[in-house]
Order: C-alpha cells, then structure tokens, then sequence
C-alpha cells in the first residue's frame, strides 16, 4: 500500500508537510483493518476482532458491532480456495493539524479490491471512501469513516452492497 497526494491544512505554526511516522501509521493502521475486515474472513469465516480492536476508536467499534457491520467487514461468505489478492489505489490523505503543529485528524481516501476463489467461484469484494483517523497515545485509529462496498461472483448467494457513514468525533489526544 502506497500513498498518492497528501493534503494538509495547518493553524498558525502548523507543520507544511504531513510527518513520515504519522504517514505509515496511517498505511499500517489501513492494512490492518484490510487484513482483519476482509483476508481473515475469507481465510477463517470470521473476523480477527483482536486485530480490529487496535484500529477502530470507540465510536467506530461500536458502529461495527451493529448497523454499519455490512459495511466495514466482510463476514459471512464462503470461505477462499485460492489465493486472496487485495489491491489498492495510492491513498490520498488529508491532514489538519492545529495551532501547536499537532497533526490531530487524517482522512483516508481507500480504494480496494479484494479478490479470491471459492468453493462456489470468484468472489470481488471493492470497498471505497473515507477512513477518518485521530491520534490515540502511539496510534492511530478510525474514528468515523464513510464507506460503500460492492460484495459480487459466483461464491455468494446474492451480490451485495452497502453503504455507511459516521462522521468522525475527534477527541482529544496527542499524536507521536
């Protein structure tokens, strides 16, 4: 996962540039969520909640647990055969960073696809939008998001797709 244009908008002494470690939390907290939302399930037929606890904040845990879980994991579908393939756009990021210089709010623009075989045929799971992040102590976690996925092959039972959006509650937190 590579990432594409980078937008920052600062307050006063704000920094010009969005700082490297907060870049590759960001990436390493998207793969995460890929690889626990999407790979697990189709690998086990279960999501690895362990792995999505370190990159959902609060609100969005919640959010997970209930209405928008259609739309942010992908469970209950045919388990894969083959190789599971996920392929993603550069993410373009969008940075606001406060009077101090802090870094306090980074969207992400996500454009995926994942792809495998089942038992029943292939199976395209696309998942785009946004993936909102605030700091949490060393990390960063999705906060708020606005998502829509397209579930489509011969592998499942009826081609889905859902949408879902929760605007990001920046809390107060101190980004590293």
């Amino acid at each position: 996962m590579t990432i594409g244009d980078v937008t920052i908008y600062k307050v006063g002494n704000g920094p010009n540039s969005l700082p490297d470690d907060v870049r590759s939390k960001i990436v390493a907290a998207v793969s995460t969520y890929l690889d626990a939302a999407t790979v697990k399930p189709l690998q086990t037929g279960a999501v690895d909640e362990a792995s999505l606890a370190t990159t959902l904040a609060p609100a969005a845990t919640y959010r997970a647990a209930g209405v928008d879980r259609g739309a942010l994991l992908d469970e209950g579908l045919p388990k894969a055969t083959g190789r599971i393939v996920v392929n993603t756009l550069p993410l373009k990021l969008t940075a606001l960073a406060d009077g101090d210089g802090r870094v306090v709010v980074v969207t992400a623009r996500l454009d995926s696809i994942a792809r495998t075989r089942t038992q029943k045929g292939a199976v395209t799971i696309s998942r785009k939008g946004d993936l909102v992040f605030t700091p949490d102590g060393d990390t960063w976690k999705i906060d708020g998001y606005d998502l829509a996925v397209e579930r489509s092959g011969k592998g499942l039972v009826a081609p889905t797709t859902a949408t879902t959006a929760v605007p990001g509650t920046p809390t107060a937190g101190t980004a590293k």
